[in-house]
């Protein structure tokens, strides 16, 4: 017998006591019964967990090959690397074992940078940061340092620009200022020179309010055409904060008043739908910029942030984090940290009655932010600061669509608003307990102790992309979108992956239409299965792709979901690139009117065609498209922060 696992089974024998037997032998991982498959795991703090090397089944090949290009240690499987993680950030082997049954199942699954870096000595196992620059050439040098620290570390970073005055206006006696956008310029070149760990290069997102003077410019700076091509910001991702009084002026068809951050004088006034169609433009042919409710985020922020005065006035790289930025009343400046993690819908029907996991889920987030304070260099002091106060978490979700595929239900029904509400309040119901359990275990937080409040979390929700973790989760559908094809291929560092819907397997199966013609023909199809007469209305429903769906029905979804989310959800739209105005303008104006705090992408199928368009020559987009279109659709590309996936 070797020597760590006769170290293990010496533990794992003194933990068998009477006392442990009385109160939770229900819960205790069945060490002893080991065979062909398992084995037991032990790290270096002495954490063991009996590993399963029959759940590698429960992996797809896609899954795997994402594992293996991004995640896995040198000589790590797939089930070293969960349990790695699940014995970094357990209390217990009682604990561990269970984090582990739950990512191993797939019921769960840890953010990336936890993924690559918890229980290493690689790097921070939180990489979601916003901050916000103050209105001096040294705050502004401050950011910057911030910034490059962050991204070094493998953060995506969003910050705040709307302190800074315009261009033109007074600094002192004599000077002007020279606005926001040579700043931001200078951030785009740092963003570009730092690496973001071994993953991905660096990655940052600006935002700014819809009264500050430089909006137009700020709406356009992505946009790689028209204008001076050096106030262009191409690497940055972008979002504007938009206010109620600017869509009650776009309502009622208002001028709006472009105001100076330093003292509130008025520098300029234009209509305000003018500026709206100008940003909803500038979304539908670029997919930027990203929107903020601003007001109905800081409505709804935890009371005792609201008692602090803190306000939210910034987002992330993927618009789901909503935490307060800033100097605080204590004259602290706070950068703000959001730890990610997401449960698995499509498993739903599996976890919903487990009365632990999300206790035992919320209790590994735990450990994980106080992982990141006590390993973050003085470099983070104000990231560190923040989270030490606040203690805000991010659960979120994936694979929503695929659960209604699963169980057969269309994502335009009342059955999926239905179920919709249900998982929510669940959620939210058992997070809010977990949150006020671990408060009276460990301590609430500062800023909410501060003013009588038992929580240990802020805030304890936000719904991610999962662009990565849905893939290493069978396929689930990533956080809560629509599937955007049923077939389609996926390009990773280990090469193409055709990935097929397997739900639509099954009814193909079920109609003895499961063969590579029928498949053929919905690839040519982008995806869709619209052209299948032996498919039943019903069927058709179910496997409608992102684009097929009325977009409405996204924002009743998510205008649902709201209340039950602490921050706010990764909302994308499809849309049609010869979208009616009107049409644009009526989702958009719904969202803020059905209270969503945020929208991220909207994604044009104008775009989607550049992307898959490499060396054409016709000027006819369509013809190119669907030119050698016969046995493949790629999946676009679209940038999303690595800690969002």
């Amino acid at each position: 017998m070797n020597k760590i696992l006769s170290q293990a089974l010496k533990k794992a024998v003194s933990e068998y006591s009477p006392k442990v037997n009385e109160v939770q032998n229900d819960k205790r991982p069945d060490l002893f019964s080991l065979n062909n498959e398992t084995e037991l795991f032990q790290n270096d703090k002495g954490i063991i967990i009996k590993i399963d090397r029959s759940k590698d089944a429960n992996l797809t090949d896609f899954g795997k090959a994402t594992l293996k290009d991004r995640y896995l240690g040198h000589n790590e499987s797939f089930q070293d690397l969960f349990a790695r993680v699940a014995s970094s950030y357990a209390d217990d082997n009682l604990h561990a074992q269970r984090i582990y049954n739950y990512i191993s199942n797939l019921w769960f699954m840890p953010a990336t940078p936890v993924l690559s870096n918890g229980g290493t000595k690689r790097g921070l196992p939180i990489s979601c940061f916003l901050n916000e620059a103050s209105d001096s050439l040294g705050g502004i040098l401050d950011l910057w340092s911030e910034n490059v620290w962050l991204a070094a570390k493998g953060g995506g970073i969003g910050s705040y620009w709307g302190n800074l005055r315009s261009i033109g206006e007074k600094i002192g006696k004599v000077g002007k200022t020279s606005g926001i956008i040579p700043f931001i310029k200078v951030m785009d070149s740092l963003t570009m020179a730092i690496s973001q760990g071994s993953l991905r290069r660096g990655s940052a997102a600006c935002y700014l309010p819809i009264d500050h003077p430089e909006i137009e410019e700020f709406i356009e700076m992505r946009r790689p055409t028209g204008g001076d091509p050096n106030r262009k910001a191409l690497n940055l991702h972008h979002g504007v904060l938009v206010s109620d009084a600017f869509m009650r002026a776009v309502e009622t068809d208002e001028q709006w008043a472009l105001k100076s951050p330093a003292d509130g004088t008025i520098q300029q006034t234009i209509s305000a739908r003018n500026l709206w169609i100008r940003l909803l433009t500038a979304r539908i042919e670029t997919g930027e910029p990203y929107i903020i409710y601003i007001d109905t985020v800081n409505r709804l922020i935890p009371q005792h942030h609201k008692l602090a005065n803190l306000t939210v006035k910034t987002s992330n790289l993927c618009s789901e984090i909503t935490l307060p930025t800033g100097i605080d009343k204590d004259g602290h400046d706070r950068t703000a940290v959001c730890c990610l993690s997401s449960l698995n819908l499509e498993k739903y029907d599996e976890w919903k009655d487990d009365p632990d996991m999300i206790g035992d889920v919320m209790r590994f987030l735990d450990n994980v932010l106080s992982d990141f304070i006590n390993k973050a260099p003085d470099q983070f002091k104000d990231a560190k600061y923040s989270a030490g106060r606040e203690r805000s978490v991010g659960l979120g979700v994936m694979g929503f669509h695929s659960f209604l595929q699963k169980n057969r239900i269309p994502l335009e029904s009342v059955m999926a608003k239905s179920w919709n509400k249900k998982i929510f309040k669940q959620i939210d119901a058992q997070v809010n307990q977990a949150s006020k359990d671990l408060a009276e275990e460990r301590g609430a937080c500062p800023d909410a102790a501060e003013y009588g409040y038992q929580e240990r979390f802020s805030n304890k929700t936000a719904i991610a992309p999962t662009a990565s973790i849905s893939i290493i989760c069978g396929g689930a559908s990533p956080g809560v979108e629509p599937i955007a094809a049923n077939s389609y291929t996926h390009k990773t560092l280990s090469g193409s992956f055709n990935v097929r819907n397997r739900y639509l397997e099954e009814i193909l199966e079920s109609h003895g239409k499961n063969d590579d013609e029928t498949w053929s023909t919905i690839t040519t199809n982008q995806g869709s299965v619209s052209h299948l007469d032996f498919l039943t209305d019903l069927e058709k429903d179910v496997f409608k792709t992102a684009f097929e769906l009325n977009q409405n029905w996204i924002i009743e979804l998510s205008g649902d979901r709201t209340p039950f989310i602490s921050q706010a959800q990764s909302v994308n739209l499809f849309l049609p690139a010869d979208v009616h105005k009107k049409e644009l303008h009526k989702i958009h104006f719904d969202a803020w009117k059905k209270g969503l705090k945020s929208l991220y992408y909207c994604r044009s199928k104008s775009i989607q065609r550049a992307e898959n368009i490499n060396d054409a020559k016709s000027t006819d987009i369509m013809a190119n498209v669907y030119k050698n279109k016969a046995t493949k659709t790629e999946e676009p590309e679209y940038e999303e922060c690595l800690s969002c996936q």
